[in-house]
Order: C-alpha cells, then structure tokens, then sequence
C-alpha cells in the first residue's frame, strides 16, 4: 500500500501512453509552454508554443502558436510559427503562416500557406529541385511569309523528383 517500499509499478513511462507513445491534445486542452514528445503527438486544442516530436498530427480545430520540429506533420488546423519536417501534409482546413522547410511536401487544395516554402535535399544527396526541360514552341514569323518559326529554350534538360538529371536531344 503506502509507503511500502515497493517502487515497481504497471503503469507507463511518464509521457508515453499505450503502444507507440501516442500523446492526445483534446479540444478543450490550452497548453502554454514548449511541447516535446519521442513518439507521435495529436493536437486537437491549443498550443501556445514550440512543438517537437516523431509525428504531429493536427486536428481541424487544433492550434499552435509556435516553432514545429517533427520528421511528418499532418496539418489540418491553425499554425502561426515555422514548421521543419521531412514530410508535410496540409489538408483543406490547414492554415500556415510562417516558413515550411521540408523533404516531401502534399497541399490539398483549400489549405493556405502564408510564408516561404523551402525543400530540403534528401538524405541520400538526391537532387531535390527540377529544371524544366528544353521546350519547343511555334510563334508565327512576322516578316517573311512562313507560318512558324521554331525556338528553343536555353535550359538544361529535366530532373524528376530525385531522378538524376538528363539531357533533351538536340
């Protein structure tokens, strides 16, 4: 009972909940304070602070007024501070102001981004931006009586995302 000296206990580890160490913010739930978890984090009220956890799940209704740090953040709710992750997920109701810093990034449509979007290379030193490849279009010649002329654009040839770059024929 009280007292006993016994100091072993079947309960979790402070800070973990159930497998997976799922942490749960509901809608009535205002934290004023950094917020740090080593596993998943799921946010349904309030936040008025920084964030950093595995993954961040955001709920609609969910706030945070704060730095986010976390390698994926699905984002459904409000966010006013920079968000660094591998992978970004915005849904329709997300609404961002300030910085993203990401590896892979998904925006549906209706989510607004108020602040720079910046990509971060890969972990395995892929190229992470595309250059678009050489384009060839038609544009009517306005002395001579021929109907089009060809031009060709001056860039270098396509990268897919993470593909290795290449060149178009000349």
């Amino acid at each position: 009972m009280f007292g006993s000296g016994n100091k072993s206990s079947s309960r979790p580890a402070a800070g973990k909940s159930g497998a997976g160490g799922l942490s749960f913010f509901g809608t009535d739930a205002v934290v004023t304070g950094d917020v740090a978890s080593s596993g998943q984090l799921h946010i349904d009220g309030r936040v008025d602070g920084d964030v950093k956890c595995e993954t961040l799940i955001q709920g609609e209704g969910g706030t945070i007024a704060g730095h986010i740090v976390c390698d994926t953040a699905h984002l459904a709710g409000l966010v006013d501070g920079t968000v660094k992750a591998r992978v970004v997920t915005l849904e329709p109701s997300a609404r961002v102001t300030g910085d993203l810093s990401y590896e892979t990034l998904s925006i549906a449509a209706g989510a607004t981004i108020e602040g720079r979007l910046t990509r971060k290379e890969a972990a395995g030193g892929i190229a992470a931006v595309a250059a678009p490849a050489p384009v060839e279009t038609a544009k009517p010649e306005a002395k001579s009586g021929k109907d089009t002329k060809v031009i060709k654009a001056e860039e270098p040839g396509l990268l897919a995302m993470g593909a290795p770059a290449t060149s178009a024929p000349n």
